[in-house]
């Protein structure tokens, strides 16, 4: 994942991987009305870049970790430029990488900030990351925290939707979860389809993806 390394700071501070151009300058463009240049995915480059063109298009923030150690800062700056408080997180694993971060973790999503979760696969063909009542836990995406902060690893990458279905069916052994959506940038997946054009979708999410534990 050497492509996902280039990067300068978090957020307006880093170089576009997409365009090599600073994010500041893309901003401003879209402040003078001027709409953003037409996606350009080549496929030579591999379904993994292409997830990460897309997701980011859709306007989904992304942050390549090579380590945990760097996790820990973008979740420490992620919650100091967003003005963000506590987090809601049911997963122990994540939680232990949020203690590490000295973030405020709540049981109780009603007075959290943010919604910290693992995810099923990210889906190159639309950007999305696919999510199931394994991590909603019972809650609707509208009743969670505006902000959504995904922990992925590589691995976890897939081309095409069927294709990550296909795995879910195999991981939890024909008993597929409910509560199966796909999310990306503002944009909500609500069914399951390659042609599904979505709804609108007022969360704002942070992908922070880490390469996977030897």
């Amino acid at each position: 994942m050497a492509e996902f390394k280039e990067k300068k700071g978090l957020f307006g501070r880093f170089i576009d991987m997409i365009s090599g151009k600073p994010a500041e300058e893309e901003t401003n463009k879209k402040v003078e009305g001027k709409k953003s240049p037409p996606l350009v995915i080549n496929e030579e480059e591999g379904f993994d870049l292409g997830f990460v063109k897309r997701f980011t298009h859709s306007g989904g923030k992304f942050l390549y970790c090579d380590d945990e150690n760097e996790a820990y800062t973008y979740i420490r700056l992620i919650m100091e430029e967003s003005g963000l408080g506590k987090i809601y997180c049911k997963n122990e694993n994540l939680i232990s990488i949020l203690r590490k971060a000295n973030v405020d973790i709540s049981e109780d999503f009603l007075e959290s900030d943010a919604f910290c979760s693992e995810c099923e696969y990210l889906v190159a063909f639309n950007g999305g990351i696919m999510l199931s009542a394994n991590q909603l836990k019972g809650k609707t995406l509208e009743e969670l925290p505006e902000t959504f902060i995904t922990i992925a690893r590589t691995s976890q990458i897939t081309d095409k939707l069927r294709t990550a279905l296909a795995g879910i069916r195999v991981k939890y052994h024909n008993n597929l979860p409910s509560q199966i959506t796909t999310i990306k940038g503002p944009i909500k997946l609500d069914d399951i389809e390659e042609n599904d054009t979505g709804k609108i979708c007022s969360k704002e999410i942070y992908l922070l993806l880490l390469e996977d534990q030897l």
